[in-house]
């Protein structure tokens, strides 16, 4: 088989080679002592350390059990002294140390302002923020994906990465793909995609972004497009079931085509949504869905657009089989290239 990567994307991989090491290096050089406590519905109590609250599921660590996922509707109340960041549905942030509230199902933050009672029902985001401990504001999700079919002979592998860090109101992310398709009969062809982005968060739900792209893709005789953009979004609907968020923005585009010499500059609107939808009982599922719609402002008529839509669920704790759905479309290709890219692969990702 010929080469799985190809030497256009050997430096893709080495940026998510690199982002993976970074990863590792930012484990803490010390394990936080284990004293935050579960009570749950029925008065049992847990000790150990929470790790974060995403999706319905609370993340906790013992020395027993590892870390383990605990529905957060069984949990009544939490206490622990780290520093922790709470995100309600309707965007509001708090931090500071948890504290047995006084009522059933409530999560009591020690604000500097002071306590603030909050009904568990409308916690959505808890992640413990503290200085030196990188790993716990840190998301990483690699992602490995092969496919064969022996008629033609067509292989098709897929490798990602994306990093999130967050503060307080910021998100910083790295997110970098890549898929190769090759068969006995055609040229091989590729696609790829890095992207660096940085995401304010403000109240009610509102963020402004910004973002770096570098993008490829050999079907729609694209060589490199590097894109620079700022969007505002706000989040629709935000619950421990359910995301919903749109945005809009502007973003400056320069495109090197297969045939073209020369390089062309644009200004481009954005429109974008992304739909999740996840579940926590048994299997737990995770169905993500985005779309972009990018009319040219320069090049009027022109208008490109992606879609993707992946379905994953857990195998084991952290690790996920996924089936995905891209599709890309472009409206002035050059005149060999095709104006759609489109395709489906199975995928495994494991969540650091």
């Amino acid at each position: 088989m010929r080469d799985f990567i190809g030497r256009k994307h050997k430096h893709l991989v080495a940026i998510m080679l690199c982002l993976c090491i970074f990863g590792t290096l930012s484990l803490p050089a010390a394990a936080a002592p284990k004293t935050d406590i579960i009570i749950f519905n029925n008065g049992d109590r847990l000790t150990g350390e929470i790790k974060s609250l995403k999706r319905g599921l609370l993340s906790f660590n013992t020395d027993a059990t590892g870390t383990i996922s605990i529905e957060w509707d069984k949990v009544s109340k939490l206490i622990s002294n780290q520093y922790i960041q709470v995100e309600t549905s309707r965007g509001a942030r708090y931090f500071g140390q948890l504290t047995a509230a006084d009522e059933e199902a409530s999560v009591r933050v020690e604000t500097k302002t002071g306590p603030q009672s909050l009904d568990s029902a409308n916690v959505i985001l808890m992640e413990p923020i503290e200085l030196g401990r990188a790993l716990d504001v840190l998301d990483i999700d690699l992602t490995l994906g092969y496919n064969f079919a022996k008629a033609g002979g067509v292989t098709q592998g897929t490798l990602g990465v994306d990093v999130d860090y967050r503060t307080r109101q910021r998100i910083y992310s790295v997110s970098a793909s890549t898929t190769t398709n090759d068969s006995n009969d055609q040229e091989q062809s590729s696609r790829g995609n890095l992207e660096f982005g940085y995401r304010r968060l403000w109240q009610e739900r509102w963020y402004v972004a910004g973002n770096l792209n570098f993008e490829r893709n050999d079907e729609l005789g694209l060589d490199l497009r590097r894109s620079l953009g700022i969007n505002a979004g706000r989040f629709l609907i935000q619950s421990n079931s359910m995301l919903l968020d749109l945005q809009a923005g502007l973003q400056f585009s320069r495109e090197s085509l297969v045939d073209e010499p020369e390089d062309t500059n644009s200004i481009e609107a954005v429109f974008g949504g992304r739909w999740d939808w996840f579940r926590y009982d048994s299997p737990e599922l995770d169905w993500s869905t985005t779309l972009q719609l990018i009319p040219n402002l320069s090049d009027l008529g022109r208008l490109r657009a992606n879609f993707d839509t992946s379905l994953r669920w857990e195998l084991i704790n952290d690790l996920k089989w996924g089936i995905t759905f891209y599709s890309s479309f472009d409206n002035k290709t050059s005149d060999e290239a095709s104006q759609t890219d489109y395709g489906v692969n199975t995928n495994v990702t494991y969540d650091f």
